[in-house]
């Protein structure tokens, strides 16, 4: 008895030491209603407010933070916070987190301007020839009206006070967007012209996504929703924050004319009544059908904008990456020709000193000339301005030139550089793009030599009739198994010390890839530390000059690395 009691007492203790935590909650600043910043730089909203209601009831202290979407996703699984409210769930299984039942369900809508029409409706915009449709930039909701109407035309915007201006446009079919929020702001602008439809589309439920390691969280924000939805405080908050902007169009008028309607036919006669009964029920399956599909492209459309949302956001390291690695690699050969220039003006120094810094102010000029071509190689790979230009093309008197050019180099360095291999199986003529072909060489090549102090650096290739193979082997530093796929990324190196050793922009191997995709072959890397790397290439023989610029999808065997 005595155990019992005192079990009751240890249980009691730890629930009060959980109530009397505090957990700490992070929401997104720019989702009006649900939550953001008001003119009084305070943070308010829907969610705000149930998480206030919760945390009142239960008399625990929950700290409300701020932060981008993938910001507060990298925290919650570092485990610095608790929880992240606005979560949208679908409902796939997830062992890394809870998710606490709906607080409410958000979706899309169609707007229109009362001025220009009377409703809007999916079947509308199907039969329209032409509909002009202002959306989001976003490809998946363009996709999804697309699906409705492929001959649709977009106006494209980055605000909802852009969306709602554009519907003041008489030639504007309608706007396509989240609905709460979108008659939150034509609210807030004062267009009471602007109206919804009845459809609402693309449904999630938003609620509360936990960390595993805090299930008393998740109790606390379960029980306490379903404590607030019980006590009338949720619809309080529904009704301050989210009620005046569900709005549905003229709904009720619709049901009274459809009531009248059946009325009507079923006094008038019963046998035009069972006929349109019939019709009725072909179209619930047909509909019935259609919903399922609209479901299973509501699931794949939800995963697309999130990583479209994630892409936007790496977008933006990307370009802090590339500012910051251009900013190295153009200023310190730029200071080495301004500072060796300056010295040169001085008579203090022997000729044999002049001779030198001349010397290294053509290195450092022909190191920022080779940074420069390389960003302008690659932005014209990724703007689609570079272009494939097929010719006959003279593979072993490539190599041996590549061979002569390198062989000062690789002296003065003590690395033996060889053509280990030559095999050519075939007397057709090989057709590809020259340029290309060179440009992959080399900066293999240049790379093997950067690379490598002591040993050597081989050659070997095989001509066939269909295709050219080579390999560009190393006894240099090696690359890590885990790092392989990464060094054909732009301004990537094996290893953050390898940019403090060695010059360059970490481009030429993004620059290889590129090029080889273009010419539809493949690349891919085997590689030990401190043992050296190989570098293979297969270019097919475009015989019949009908390259296109795709490249399809490779698969390896082997383990060797698929690029």
């Amino acid at each position: 008895m005595r155990k019992k009691a005192l079990l009751v007492l240890v249980f009691v203790f730890l629930l009060i030491l959980n109530s009397r935590a505090q957990y700490e909650v992070m929401v997104s600043t720019d989702y009006p209603p649900y939550n953001f910043v008001n003119n009084k730089g305070e943070l308010e909203g829907f969610n705000i407010d149930i998480l206030n209601a919760i945390a009142k009831i239960y008399g625990i202290k929950i700290n409300i933070k701020v932060a981008d979407w993938k910001t507060a996703n990298t925290l919650l699984e570092a485990g610095s916070i608790q929880a992240i409210a606005g979560v949208h769930y679908d409902g796939t299984p997830d062992n890394r987190f809870h998710y606490t039942r709906s607080v409410i369900r958000t979706n899309h809508c169609f707007l229109f301007n009362r001025n220009f029409r009377k409703k809007i409706s999916s079947d509308i915009i199907r039969t329209e020839k032409q509909p002009l449709i202002v959306v989001w930039q976003n490809d998946v909701l363009m996709r999804y009206i697309l699906s409705i109407n492929p001959n649709a035309t977009f106006i494209q915007v980055t605000s909802y006070t852009d969306l709602l201006n554009a519907l003041d446009r008489a030639d504007v079919t309608c706007a396509f967007s989240q609905k709460i929020t979108s008659m939150y702001y034509a609210a807030k602008m004062n267009k009471t012209n602007i109206q919804t439809s009845n459809e609402e589309v693309l449904e999630r439920n938003m609620g509360f996504k936990i960390s595993k390691e805090a299930p008393t969280l998740n109790k606390i924000l379960d029980n306490g929703l379903e404590i607030i939805m019980a006590n009338g405080e949720y619809q309080k908050i529904y009704d301050r924050w989210i009620d005046d902007y569900n709005t549905h169009g003229n709904y009720w008028s619709f049901v009274v004319k459809y009531a009248i309607a059946a009325g009507f036919f079923v006094v008038v006669i019963i046998v035009i009544l069972l006929v349109f009964n019939y019709f009725l029920q072909t179209s619930v399956k047909n509909k019935t059908r259609d919903l399922q599909l609209q479901l299973e492209l509501n699931t794949k459309i939800t995963h697309e904008l999130e990583k479209q949302k994630i892409k936007a956001e790496e977008s933006d390291k990307m370009k802090s990456a590339f500012l910051a690695n251009m900013s190295h690699e153009i200023r310190t050969p730029m200071n080495g020709i301004m500072g060796f220039t300056e010295l040169l003006k001085s008579n203090d120094y022997s000729p044999d000193k002049q001779k030198r810094f001349i010397e290294i102010i053509q290195q450092s000029g022909e190191r920022m000339l080779t940074t420069i071509n390389n960003i302008i190689e690659i932005s014209k790979i990724e703007s689609g301005l570079e272009s494939i230009n097929i010719s006959e093309t003279n593979i072993e008197k490539i190599i041996s030139e590549l061979l002569q050019f390198f062989e000062l180099e690789a002296r003065k360095k003590g690395v033996a550089l060889t053509l280990e291999k030559k095999e050519v199986c075939t007397d057709d003529t090989f057709y590809s793009d020259t340029y290309k072909l060179n440009s992959i060489l080399t900066n293999l090549i240049k790379n093997a030599l950067k690379f490598t102090q002591k040993g050597h650096v081989r050659i070997g290739y095989t001509i066939a009739n269909d295709r050219f193979s080579f390999y560009v082997s190393d006894t240099g530093i090696g690359i890590a198994k885990e790092k392989q796929d990464a060094i054909f990324n732009h301004f990537v190196q094996t290893d953050s010390s390898i940019s403090s050793r060695y010059e360059g922009s970490g481009l030429g191997l993004s620059i290889c890839r590129e090029y080889v995709k273009m010419l539809q072959g493949d690349i891919f890397v085997e590689s030990e530390i401190d043992k050296g790397s190989t570098f293979f290439v297969n270019v097919p023989n475009n015989m019949q000059n009908d390259l296109i610029n795709t490249q399809p999808e490779l698969t390896w065997e082997n383990g060797k690395t698929e690029i």
